[in-house]
């Protein structure tokens, strides 16, 4: 079957036998060169060698008079190869500099160009002087070809990437109270190593965190600890975290060289759960105050305790800003409220194969949070 070349010297037709496009554009500029005004109902058949095989070439128009509809017809088929020697000919002002660079032949430099032109319908370079010149329209399509290239290689690179094990994506969900500024850390970190490997972060319930994770629909996960899981999620302690109780600089009890357990029970209390029911199973948040108001968003009850509406207790690692910034004070109980800790696990489905990006994850996070973390004595 025919193909169709459309440029803007010709637009040529040829039989189904093979061609060399280098040839077809060497006639072309001979016709070019050659044809006037009123030459666009020129037609001539003029048999070409082209390797072992000829090729019927037929002008239909001259430069002027190009059938558009024709030539977006034409097949385009370009190559991150095409692409790189466009740039680099327009950036070093020579076949011969590229060929060089390259270490090619000019003749196979300037034949991949010459393919580009006839692919694009369009001249890149003005060949009438000693060196080619690029075109205005060349020096158009010189930004999009360098961004092309520069994601044609980021593609191959992510290709390559998947291709030796690496994921295409890690779904991790945490417990708000368990995200400390290590975990952002280690995603820094992770970026790095793995820059082809998209991330979902969410912070969501524990339990909802553990039955995303048993039906394999989340690749990590960071909860709070707890006595057992089901048996398709495995596990991994972390180690504590140390609980604090905070006020605002000028609440009452912050006043106090040492506060009791039943003087921090005359004052409003910000618990960390949704009802008083939930707050008895979690030591940490246990309702100790006459009067609590309930907040399942831990960052929610420091900005209330800091805003003096009551007192809270927190993880260290969630509380470091605002006792840095001088916002939040640690309360000093004489109980044993002030020396609750959180475990931390770290959570995985065991039924389903960990690749490189995931296998990184679970040693660094080991590793970043260690045994044991609470604030600096």
């Amino acid at each position: 079957m025919a193909q169709e070349l459309g440029g803007p010297w010709f637009s040529a037709v040829t039989d189904s036998r093979r061609y060399s496009v280098a040839a077809v554009a060497a006639h072309a500029r001979l016709r070019h060169r050659r044809a006037g005004p009123g030459d666009a109902d020129t037609a001539g058949d003029y048999p070409r060698l082209c390797g072992r095989r000829y090729c019927r070439v037929r002008a239909v128009a001259s430069p002027g008079q190009i059938n558009l509809t024709e030539r977006a017809r034409a097949v385009r088929n370009l190559s991150l190869d095409q692409l790189q020697l466009f740039v680099s000919a327009c950036e070093l002002g020579s076949f011969s500099a590229v060929a060089r660079q390259t270490g090619r032949a000019q003749s196979a430099v300037s034949a991949q160009i010459q393919n580009l032109e006839l692919d694009l319908g369009l001249a890149l370079f003005d060949r009438s002087g000693k060196f080619p010149r690029p075109t205005d329209v060349a020096l158009a399509l010189l930004p999009m070809a360098r961004l092309s290239i520069g994601q044609l290689r980021r593609l191959q690179q992510a290709a390559d990437s998947y291709q030796g094990g690496e994921e295409s994506q890690l779904r991790i969900l945490f417990e708000e109270q368990v995200m400390p500024d290590r975990l952002n850390d280690m995603l820094a970190a992770f970026a790095e190593q793995f820059p082809n490997t998209l991330i979902h972060a969410s912070s969501v319930d524990g339990e909802w965190a553990i039955d995303r994770i048993s039906r394999g629909e989340a690749d990590f996960a960071f909860v709070t600890a707890r006595g057992g899981y089901p048996a398709e999620v495995d596990s991994n302690n972390l180690g504590q975290q140390q609980i604090l109780t905070l006020a605002a600089p000028d609440h009452p009890l912050a006043q106090m060289p040492l506060a009791s357990l039943a003087e921090a029970a005359n004052y409003r209390q910000i618990l960390i759960a949704s009802s008083a029911s939930e707050s008895a199973l979690d030591p940490p948040y246990t309702q100790v105050a006459a009067q609590c108001w309930f907040t399942d968003s831990l960052l929610q009850g420091l900005e209330l305790a800091a805003k003096g509406v009551g007192w809270v207790n927190a993880p260290f690692e969630l509380a470091r800003p605002y006792l840095k910034s001088g916002r939040l004070v640690e309360l000093k109980l004489t109980s044993a409220l002030s020396a609750w800790s959180l475990g931390v696990d770290l959570l995985w489905s065991n039924r389903t194969a960990q690749g490189v990006a995931a296998r990184w994850f679970a040693r660094e996070a080991h590793r970043l949070y260690g045994n044991y973390y609470s604030p600096p004595q």
